[in-house]
């Protein structure tokens, strides 16, 4: 494998965000996939799930000894999921205590602080990733 050497940052930043952004496709094609073969046969709910987590530990790993800025974009992308995970944990636990502690409409609250938490969320990871594509040099 020869390590792909980039000429220019346009190079750079289209190689990180083209692997962002192919990581979240092929993730989300790849749950859909598990889902409706895994009803299909049960054997495969234990096969399939476990091909895309080698496949996502194994991809970084020999993008970075070919393509080191499509490598960083996918560990970019496991960080933004991480980040989205953890703030709708925490607005998701208050919305529990804010449905225990109402006697209105408990759902329209909960979906209320699920939604804040993914516009925090997303704020927050496009605050970032703007950060990382201008210090790309």
């Amino acid at each position: 494998m020869r390590r792909h050497s980039y000429a220019t940052q346009r190079e750079k930043r289209i190689d990180l965000w083209v692997a962002f952004a192919a990581w979240f496709a092929v993730n989300i094609v790849g749950i859909v996939l598990i889902q409706l073969l895994s009803s299909w046969q049960p054997t495969l709910g234990f096969i399939l799930p476990t091909a895309l987590i080698l496949v996502n530990l194994a991809a970084p790993i020999v993008l970075a000894f070919t393509r080191i800025y499509a490598a960083l974009g996918i560990l970019l992308a496991f960080a933004t999921g991480f980040w989205l995970a953890v703030v709708e944990g925490v607005f998701f636990t208050i919305s529990d205590f804010v449905a225990a502690s109402s006697t209105t409409n408990v759902s329209a609250g909960q979906y209320g602080f699920l939604a804040a938490g993914l516009v925090v969320g997303a704020v927050g990871a496009f605050l970032v990733l703007r950060a990382i594509n201008r210090g790309i040099k």
